[in-house]
């Protein structure tokens, strides 16, 4: 698979997936930091959050309105690595993280989540795809309604290109 697939890439380890996407942003790394730290922008393009900037610090995400995303800061290296922890209790412990480094007149975005349930690759996949088109669209400061259910148009693509089978289709 292509490392810079407009779809990310997917690599399955029995009943866990870890998925990878790359985004270029025209704007400074520490602008892409801040929408990515700081919670008033990250309730911009993602939902309301609670972060403790540091190793240690809670990591908290209200994506859906329903079930926090909760975590603990792994590695926060600003304005370069945030790594947290990601779970609730519909979703076991995974890792996100984000790598940014300067590019050129932007900076270029590395992000991984590691360790997601198989089940839910039908979900995570599109969702993560729908939030970095929200996040591209905030940093060229477009005003555009979030679609908080965005993620399920591209959810067929998912299922095709990724061959998905016996997955979940609803959170």
């Amino acid at each position: 698979m292509a490392v810079n697939d407009e779809l990310g890439t997917f690599s399955r380890r029995q009943d866990r997936i870890d998925v990878r996407f790359e985004r270029f942003y025209a704007r400074p790394i520490e602008t892409v930091w801040s929408a990515l730290t700081q919670p008033e922008r990250l309730a911009d393009w993602m939902g309301a959050a609670i972060v403790e900037p540091r190793v240690g610090g809670r990591f908290e995400l209200m994506v859906d309105g329903s079930h926090p995303m909760t975590g603990v800061v792994r590695q926060w290296d600003p304005p370069h690595v945030l790594e947290f922890g990601w779970s609730n209790t519909h979703a076991p412990q995974s890792v996100v993280r984000y790598e940014l480094q300067t590019k050129g007149e932007g900076t270029w975005l590395v992000f991984t989540h590691q360790g997601i349930p198989y089940a839910s690759s039908a979900l995570m996949l599109p969702g993560w795809h729908d939030f970095f088109e929200h996040l591209g669209a905030m940093l060229a400061e477009v005003v555009t309604p979030v679609d908080q259910n965005g993620w399920r148009k591209r959810q067929a693509v998912y299922i095709q290109h990724y061959d998905l089978k016996g997955v979940n289709l609803t959170p």
